[in-house]
């Protein structure tokens, strides 16, 4: 999976006080094949699934989603992401490495809507038809920029939800 950004964050917390509050928001799961094969987790009512290994200091997130498509849209909620995490004790404090990556299922989503568009606006280029492309231009904008400014707000909505779990102002 390719990391779609990557943040350090410098807490004063400790490095067993973050695995606390992460062991308190985070209903632990043995697998995370069950979010990435059908987008669904386990019935919670906590905000967040996924692995935890506290003794090497890692953990896998995934925000939790609802199994009826609207209501997980309505949360803002459009993309699969998954959430990969290294706490290190530094002095008295932790450093933690975040990194954001998209799930298959949303990778190969987003690169069919991104693709066809373009593949037709080549096509009508190489055909010289520009009243095609001029018609083809609203298109763009939906299946191209839209989802790409989806992804980025849901980014922005789940660093923040991340710097809440951890404790990190």
């Amino acid at each position: 999976m390719a990391t779609l950004r990557t943040r350090i964050y410098e807490s004063r917390n400790t490095y067993h006080d973050i695995f606390k509050m992460i062991r308190m928001d985070v209903e632990r799961v043995s697998t995370l094949i069950f979010p990435l094969l059908g987008n669904l987790t386990s019935d919670t009512d906590k905000f967040w699934v996924g692995k935890i290994n506290s003794s090497e200091g890692t953990f896998k997130i995934v925000r939790t989603n609802s199994s009826i498509l609207p209501l997980r849209i309505f949360k803002g909620n459009f993309f699969s992401i998954l959430i990969q995490g290294q706490v290190y004790s530094h002095e008295n404090n932790a450093r933690i490495e975040v990194k954001f990556r998209l799930f298959w299922s949303s990778k190969l989503f987003l690169l069919s809507i991104l693709l066809f568009p373009f593949l037709f606006l080549i096509s009508y280029i190489i055909k010289n038809d520009w009243i095609s492309i001029i018609k083809l231009l609203p298109i763009l904008f939906v299946f191209d920029i839209l989802p790409l400014s989806l992804l980025k707000l849901q980014l922005d909505k789940s660093e923040i939800q991340i710097l809440k779990l951890l404790g990190v102002q």
